[in-house]
């Protein structure tokens, strides 16, 4: 009779680069947690963050000052049409 062999069970590997992704991302987010602590100690971060509040405050502004512009000219040449209108309106009836 034919024996049977036994077969040695093979576990599969993990992949590593599962295991070296974790660790990847665990450093990387101890590594920037580390740096804002730094930067927070030394008074960096403060300022950066003004810097920032204040670029987008100014570029608010300009765009309410760049709609507020448009809105004027609108209105100025609307009212400057209505007098030109009626000027010609009044010399063309006094013409008459």
């Amino acid at each position: 009779m034919r024996e049977k062999r036994k077969r040695k069970k093979v576990k599969r590997k993990k992949s590593s680069f599962k295991y070296e992704l974790r660790y990847l991302v665990l450093i990387t987010f101890v590594c920037l947690i580390l740096a804002f602590v730094l930067a927070f100690v030394t008074g960096e971060v403060p300022s950066f963050l003004d810097r920032i509040i204040q670029k987008q405050a100014d570029r608010i502004v300009v765009e309410k000052v760049k709609v507020v512009k448009k809105e004027t000219l609108e209105k100025a040449k609307k009212e400057n049409l209505e007098d030109v209108v009626k000027k010609y309106k009044d010399k063309a009836k006094g013409d008459k």
